[in-house]
């Protein structure tokens, strides 16, 4: 149990840093960049701070996600520093556009090692 612990922690930390990277040089050069990421994959749950061109100070989300197969993620509910955010997010976007088509490799480091 405790090694499985460990090795969801030593996995999410490898994720953080190659998913921060990858999105700061090749997604969100437009955008800004991820200042902040931290993968939990127990808890199915992923904390992004973003420092957004055009904002004053920088956008806190928090998503938790469901693995719903080897191919798709479901985003569960978001919360963010800016309220608008969250709410657009959580009731305005259709549950069927909260799936996510990915490859079963995001699937794998997303969840969580067990037994």
């Amino acid at each position: 149990m405790l090694f499985n612990a460990l090795a969801n922690k030593v996995k999410d930390v490898a994720l953080q840093q190659v998913a921060k990277w990858l999105a700061n040089r090749y997604h969100l050069k437009q955008l800004g960049r991820i200042i902040d990421l931290k993968v939990d994959s127990v808890s199915e749950e992923v904390f992004v701070v973003l420092d957004l061109h055009g904002e004053r100070s920088p956008i806190e989300l928090t998503m938790h996600y469901r693995v719903i197969s080897p191919t798709l993620l479901e985003i569960a509910e978001v919360k963010a520093s800016r309220q608008w955010i969250a709410e657009f997010i959580n009731h305005m976007i259709p549950a069927e556009q909260k799936c996510v088509e990915v490859s079963p490799m995001v699937t794998r480091a997303l969840s969580k090692i067990s037994k």
